[in-house]
This record gives structure tokens, C-alpha cells and sequence, in this order.
């Protein structure tokens, strides 16, 4: 039989399973009836299933979760680069590094990503290659610009870790258990899962991480978030203080300010223009980096704004 895990981002950022099943065989029926019986226990239907390019799962998938966004892991399509280009062609170029450079880009829209794809493909003259073809007309499938209005859309691209958490069933298993046995594995499995969250809850709530700047709000981010999420938050506070400059300030005709943030790269020359808008009554805001929706906190730009208007404590919806 096939093990079928769902696996997920906790807010340790860590794998968590939602729940498995097992089928008879790799069928879209088989998928279709796992995928009903994973409604009927979370009612609500995920927003982003991440498969790989399974043509039975991809059936299914559109079949039972009729408004989910369906996205196929960008490894499994990378990866097989080399053997869609015989011959030095990705040796004696570097168009796979800027061909990477491209698809990994979650910063640009869809329009940008369409432009750029073209230009790149007619540099290289490569109009008439059959896979780079195929892959451009299902670009809304596995290309981080068609997903950017997703909630959290970031923290998986790839089914990375979804075989890292099959792994992790590998080890207390193998191919000679009965279904008993299997599923006894499975229980202990889970149960050490349930066991490293309770101890990330507890180092979250009992240890403290030193603060790097002495603003109010990083004090209250140390507060709201797990440790894990505060880290990056951290960064992200610290770069909006040290690397982000604010060139422009106006008034919208809907009493909002907006501001024009630039941040420095590694060799601190400016790039990267971004716009910062601000409702200063009720602190909320939104970047044009879209962050926030991207991966589920703030951005260094929109931190940047909160320091010069003495913002102190990050708004309950951005928690």
C-alpha cells in the first residue's frame, strides 16, 4: 500500500502532519477518495496544495479542492534542466544561472516574470525548445509570481520537506511491517512530533534572545512571536533601522502616507525601490514587497516607516 502524509509549516517553522491515508495505488480514484476524506475532517480546504508533477494528484487535486491554488515543487522541475539540454550548452552559458535566477525571483509580478522569460529565451534563441515551451505555458503552476497574493505563499516552494517528514516515517518503519505494525510506527512517530512542538512551545515561553536594537517594537515582537518567527522578524527590524532609507514621503486623496523605501544590498549601494503605504490612525500597512502575504510577517520597508513615525508595537493583525 501508499503512504500518503499531508504536511504542513507550524509556527516554529517546523514539519507538522496534518494526517495520512493509505492506497491501494496511485490512481486519480484513489487520490480523489483520500482527498474527500481529508475534507471531511478540516472542513475548510487548504488555499495552496504543493505537489510534484504527478498527473494523477494534479486531476485530483482540481476535482476535490475546487479553490485551492494547485502549485508543483520548483525542485522536481529544475532539476531536470541537464537532461533537457544534451551536449556544453549549460556549461559554455550562463543561462542556467540567470534561468534560475528568473523562476526562484518572488519579488516580481507576473507581467515582469513574462517579459523578462522572453528576453531571455529569444538572447539564447531558444523560441522553438519543446520542454522550456511546455514549462512557459504552465508557468501559473510552479512560477512564485502567479502565487504572490497567497497567504504565506513562501514557506514552501517546494516539496522539500515533505520528504523530510517522510523520512522522518522511514525510521521507525520498514517494508517488511504488518499494517499493525505499520501503524504503531506511525502513532510513535507522531507522538515525538507532539513532543518537539511542547518543547519549542516551552523555550519560546521560558527563554529570552537578546535584543539588537533598541527600539520598543522589537521588545513587543519578542513577545508576540515564537522564537523561530522572532529571528527573522529580528532581521527584519534591524535591516529596516541600519540598510533602509526613506526617500519620499506624500499624502494620498484617502488621507494615507506613502512612502518610497529604498534598502542596501551586501555592498551597501542603494536598490531596490519599494513602496510603503500607511494608515497612521490604526498603523496598519502594506509594501509593495508584499511580505507580509509572502511569508507572514513584516518587512524591513514597512519597519523603516514605523521607526520614524515612533511606532512602538506591531498591530494585532500583523501578529
Amino acid at each position: 500500500m501508499i503512504f500518503v502524509p499531508f504536511t504542513g509549516v507550524d509556527h516554529h517553522k517546523k514539519c507538522i502532519t496534518f494526517g495520512a491515508g493509505l492506497i491501494a495505488n496511485e490512481s486519480v480514484e484513489s487520490y480523489q477518495w483520500l482527498l474527500q476524506c481529508f475534507v471531511q475532517t478540516y472542513p475548510k480546504a487548504p488555499s495552496l496544495v504543493l505537489t510534484d508533477q504527478d498527473p494523477a494528484m494534479l486531476q485530483a487535486v482540481e476535482s476535490v479542492f475546487k479553490n485551492s491554488s494547485h502549485r508543483l515543487c520548483m525542485w522536481h522541475i529544475m532539476k531536470k534542466l541537464p537532461a533537457k539540454f544534451p551536449g556544453d550548452f549549460l556549461q559554455s552559458t550562463d543561462f542556467r544561472a540567470r534561468l534560475h535566477k528568473l523562476v526562484w525571483n518572488v519579488f516580481i509580478s507576473p507581467t515582469t516574470f513574462e517579459k523578462r522569460w522572453i528576453q531571455l529565451i529569444t538572447e539564447f534563441k531558444l523560441a522553438t525548445h519543446v520542454w522550456l515551451r511546455d514549462m512557459y505555458q504552465m508557468r501559473h503552476r510552479w512560477i512564485p509570481a502567479y502565487f504572490r497574493d497567497i497567504q504565506m505563499c513562501c514557506l514552501m516552494k517546494t516539496t522539500s520537506r515533505c520528504e523530510s517528514s517522510n523520512s522522518i516515517f522511514k525510521v521507525n518503519s520498514s517494508p517488511g511491517n504488518t499494517l499493525v505494525q505499520f501503524l504503531f510506527c506511525f502513532d510513535t512517530s507522531i507522538d515525538r512530533q507532539r513532543y518537539n512542538q511542547r518543547l519549542l512551545e516551552h523555550k519560546s515561553y521560558t527563554t529570552k534572545i537578546p535584543l539588537r536594537t533598541p527600539l520598543l517594537i522589537e521588545k513587543h515582537a519578542l513577545e508576540v512571536y515564537t522564537q523561530e518567527i522572532f529571528l527573522e522578524v529580528q532581521k527584519e527590524i534591524q535591516k529596516g533601522m541600519v540598510g533602509s532609507f526613506i526617500t519620499n514621503v506624500e499624502s494620498n486623496a484617502d488621507g494615507l502616507e506613502v512612502f518610497t523605501v529604498h534598502h542596501a544590498d551586501k555592498k551597501t549601494i542603494i536598490n531596490n525601490s519599494f513602496t510603503v503605504t500607511v494608515d497612521i490612525a490604526n498603523k496598519k500597512a502594506s509594501c509593495s514587497c508584499r511580505g507580509f502575504t509572502r511569508i507572514g510577517y513584516l518587512c524591513r520597508h514597512v519597519f523603516a516607516v514605523y521607526r520614524l513615525r515612533n511606532v512602538q508595537e506591531i498591530p494585532d493583525e500583523y501578529e
